[in-house]
């Protein structure tokens, strides 16, 4: 991981995913500066995250599955510094009802189901913090250096 951050342009933040994993070793590795940001994809709740806090001053991700208002009121009330609003356990490809995002009263990465046709969209739609991008980018379980081009042109031109 150190050696692949090295090779990023400074102005591109590498972000760890972690499912479940011990919070020293989430905060080792943004305090040794080998991840920038920590994005949590498991059961970590408000205790885990105080936790890691106590271990690093580096921005917490949290993934949050969207299925009705209930997952919003969670997902508003996370101790996290940013949100991570997404279809399902990642990298399912579907894009859930973005209706329900009306009125989120925070910042929020956008994932779940984006690709480079719908990115644009969405963006314009939703005024995402950010968009997070995984199946829509591969072929045949791959990332596609096209389909990676082909979003990253579509995000920056909207």
């Amino acid at each position: 991981a150190a050696a692949l951050k090295a090779q990023l342009s400074p102005q591109i933040k590498a972000v760890g995913v972690f499912v479940n994993e011990a919070p020293e070793t989430v905060a080792w590795l943004l305090q040794e500066n080998i991840i920038d940001l920590a994005q949590l994809h498991g059961q970590e709740d408000a205790a885990y995250i105080a936790r890691l806090r106590r271990l690093t001053d580096k921005p917490i991700l949290q993934a949050f599955r969207v299925e009705n208002a209930a997952s919003l009121a969670a997902a508003a009330k996370s101790p996290a510094d940013f949100v991570l609003l997404d279809s399902g356990a990642g990298g399912t490809g579907t894009v859930f009802n973005w209706k329900l995002l009306k009125g989120f009263p925070r910042p929020y990465f956008l994932a779940g189901g984006l690709d480079a046709g719908n990115a644009a969209a969405a963006i314009a739609r939703l005024h995402p913090y950010a968009v997070d991008v995984s199946s829509g980018i591969e072929t045949d379980g791959r990332k596609d250096p096209a389909k990676m081009a082909a979003f990253a042109a579509a995000v920056r031109n909207t």
